[in-house]
């Protein structure tokens, strides 16, 4: 009997970073029979354009809009949406309550999202931001209208080899005021699966898990679906 078909996993990555800083987790993903399509934010990408310094959470919110429209109703793929860090914002913001698979089953459509898996990722009930639920973050430096993150090599990369370490941070990219994340403390990331109802599992890591224990996230992403 052949095997069921993998859910396309949809990678909402954390802001700060380039999106290569998450090529070996989602290689790793489609290594494990998950296709992964991976939305480029447009408050990551085209830092030598006018507007760049205007993009905020909408304008990435529009892109995994999109994705999510041709993926379920074009293609009518089942969905598992993987978010880390500042990609919880973005996912509960883009994704629809229509387009789960349940609502589709219930009016006799193929395709929808049926997985969501947080790793070290924001979840915000309605009507409250960071800002509000958690403060302004002391890892913070407000520059020329956007954030810059003071110290990436412990904030971000804490358990990196420092040679790694070295080379991600070098290429953290400052964000708009709007968008106001940073890496997420554990007893925030308890307090954010409280709030969705998660199921809770834990591994030893800093916050970018996709570089440093890319191995035991993808263990649990396959357990979601198993």
């Amino acid at each position: 009997m052949a095997s069921p078909r993998k859910p396309t996993a949809l990678l909402l990555q954390g802001t700060f970073q380039l999106p290569e800083a998450y090529d070996k987790f989602a290689r790793l993903i489609e290594s494990r029979g998950f296709p992964v399509v991976q939305p480029p934010y447009p408050s990551l990408i085209g830092q030598d354009q006018p507007h760049f310094t205007k993009k905020t959470l909408a304008d990435d919110v529009q892109i995994v809009e999109s994705a999510i429209t041709k993926l379920i109703v074009d293609e009518s793929k089942t969905i598992l949406v993987v978010m880390h860090s500042y990609g919880g914002l973005v996912g509960a913001e883009a994704v629809p309550e229509n387009l789960t698979l349940k609502s589709r089953k219930e009016r006799s459509l193929h395709g929808g999202i049926a997985y969501f898996f947080f790793f070290s990722a924001f979840f915000m009930p309605m009507g409250q931001s960071i800002a509000t639920a958690v403060g302004d973050s002391p890892d913070h430096d407000h520059w020329d209208g956007r954030f810059k993150m003071r110290d990436p090599l412990t904030t971000m990369y804490s358990d990196l080899p420092a040679d790694q370490a070295a080379y991600w941070a070098a290429r953290v990219i400052p964000q708009s005021n709007a968008v106001n994340d940073t890496a997420v403390p554990a007893p925030v990331q308890e307090m954010f699966a409280h709030l969705a109802g998660s199921i809770v599992k834990k591994i030893d890591s800093g916050h970018s898990a996709m570089l440093s224990n890319p191995e035991e996230v993808v263990a649990l992403l396959e357990d979601v679906v198993l």
